[in-house]
C-alpha cells in the first residue's frame, strides 16, 4: 500500500491535513486507532471562525451544532461574574463526533482513504520514505505525519519530544441530564483554588438540558473537585444525572521545540497546538494541519523531505498561531502564581474583551499596558505578559 502520505490520528489536525493534501491531487491515508471518531473528552465549544478554517459552510452547521452560544461567564473565587456577550454567533457547543465525521466526510470527498481500528504499531524510515505497520496494513508513504495527540508514539519513536517536554493537566468530563441553567446561550467557567487548583470548571449547555460539565486540575484528584462542586450548586444540579463520563490529559505547555524531522512532522496535540489558558485545541490543530498540508505539497513536488524545506511549516504557524499559544502560556504562567484574592481583584479590574484577549493568547500587550497601572499586577502579571 503506496501512498504520498501516511497520517496517523484521525482528529481535527490529522482530518484537515488529509483533506488539504489530497485536494492538492495527493494519496493520502489516515489511519486511528479507535473504532470511532472523538473518543477523548472535550468540552466541544468553538468559535464561529472554526468553520471558517476547516472550510465547512456555515450552513452546515445544523450537522453537528448542539447549539449557538453567544457569551461566556467568567465567575471568580468570590461567586462575582464577568459576562462576555457578542452580537450574532459567537460560536457552537458541538457534538465533536458529528463534526469530526463531517471533516472525514470533506477528507474523503477530496480522496483521502481513512481506516479506523488502525493502530500503527511499528515505524521505519530510510532514505526513500516510511513504512508504518497497523493492526491489518503496511503503508509505505514518502512522509509521515503524527496527530495522534498528546501520547504520540510519532513524537517519541523519532525523538521529537523530549522526555519531561509536554506539560499536561488531567481532566474529567460528565456528560449531564437535566441541568437547569439561567442563560443556557452562555457558557460558563469557575475559577479559584476551592473550586479547581491550577484550573478551572466549565459547564457547556448542549440541547435541551444536557450540558458537558467538566474540570482541569493541577496537583489534585480532577473526579473529586468535580463531584465537590456538583454537589455544591443545586441550583444547577439538583436534578440531574450523569449520563457520560470520560477523562483524559490534556496539553497545556504550548508547542513543542521540534515539530519536524526528515520525512516526519507532527500536528495538532500532538505538536502542542492547543490554547495552553482554555485547553482549546480544536481551532488551533485545524489550523495546523492545513499549514503543514502546504508545506508537504512543496515537499512532494521537490521531492525534498529534508529538515530544511519542512520547517517552513512551523515558520508559517508561528506567524499567528504559534504567537497566540505563546502569549496564552505566558498568561496562564502568571494567572498560576496568583492567590484567589488577587483573581477576584482582577475580575474587578478586566473587561470582557480583555479577558477574551488573555484567554485566547491576542492583544495581550494591551492587557499587559492596562495592568502596569495597577500596584499589584505591574509585576504579578503585566511585566510577565510583555516578557
Amino acid at each position: 500500500m503506496k501512498y504520498d502520505a501516511v497520517v496517523v490520528g484521525a482528529g481535527p489536525a490529522g482530518l484537515a491535513f488529509a483533506r488539504s493534501l489530497s485536494e492538492k491531487g495527493y494519496k493520502v491515508i489516515v489511519v486511528e486507532k479507535e473504532d470511532q471518531l472523538s473518543k477523548k473528552p472535550c468540552g466541544e465549544g468553538i468559535s464561529a471562525r472554526v468553520l471558517d478554517t476547516a472550510r465547512i459552510p456555515r450552513r452546515e452547521a445544523d450537522r453537528f451544532a448542539s447549539r449557538r452560544i453567544n457569551g461566556a461567564a467568567i465567575i471568580a473565587p468570590n461567586g462575582k461574574s464577568l459576562v462576555i456577550r457578542q452580537e450574532g454567533e459567537m460560536g457552537y457547543i458541538v457534538d465533536k463526533r458529528a463534526f469530526l465525521r463531517v471533516m472525514g466526510e470533506y477528507a474523503a470527498a477530496a480522496g483521502a482513504e481513512i481506516r479506523m481500528l488502525e493502530p500503527a504499531r511499528e515505524f521505519h524510515r530510510s532514505s526513500e520514505g516510511v513504512k508504518v505497520k497497523t493492526r491489518t496494513l503496511d503503508i509505505e508513504a514518502k512522509i509521515l505525519v503524527g496527530a495522534d495527540g498528546y501520547l504520540s508514539r510519532v513524537a517519541k519513536t523519532f525523538g521529537l519530544e523530549k522526555p519531561g517536554e509536554r506539560k499536561v493537566i488531567p481532566t474529567v468530563q460528565y456528560v449531564m441530564a437535566n441541568v437547569e441553567l439561567e442563560d443556557p446561550e452562555l457558557t460558563y467557567f469557575y475559577l479559584g483554588s476551592k473550586v479547581a487548583p491550577l484550573g478551572y470548571v466549565w459547564i457547556f449547555p448542549k440541547d435541551g438540558k444536557l450540558a458537558n460539565v467538566g474540570i482541569g486540575v493541577q496537583g489534585a484528584s480532577p473526579k473529586k473537585y468535580l463531584d465537590k462542586f456538583i454537589r455544591e450548586h443545586p441550583e444547577f444540579f439538583s436534578k440531574s444525572t450523569t449520563v457520560e463520563f470520560r477523562a483524559a490529559a490534556v496539553t497545556i505547555g504550548g508547542m513543542l521545540e521540534k515539530i519536524v524531522d526528515e520525512r516526519v512532522i507532527l500536528i495538532g496535540e500532538a505538536a502542542g497546538q492547543v490554547i495552553p489558558l482554555t485547553g482549546g485545541g480544536i481551532h488551533t490543530s485545524i489550523a495546523g494541519g492545513a499549514i503543514a498540508a502546504d508545506t508537504v505539497a512543496k515537499a512532494l513536488e521537490r521531492d525534498d523531505f529534508s529538515v530544511n524545506l519542512l520547517s517552513e511549516y512551523p515558520a508559517e504557524y508561528n506567524k499567528y498561531w504559534g504567537k497566540k499559544i505563546r502569549d496564552s502560556l505566558k498568561g496562564l504562567k502568571a494567572i498560576e502564581a496568583m492567590s484567589d484574592e488577587e483573581l477576584n481583584m482582577l475580575a474587578e479590574i478586566l473587561e470582557p474583551e480583555d479577558v477574551v484577549n488573555l484567554a485566547n493568547g491576542e492583544n495581550v500587550g494591551k492587557v499587559a499596558l492596562k495592568l502596569m497601572k495597577h500596584p499589584i499586577f505591574s509585576v504579578k502579571l503585566a511585566r510577565k505578559l510583555l516578557s
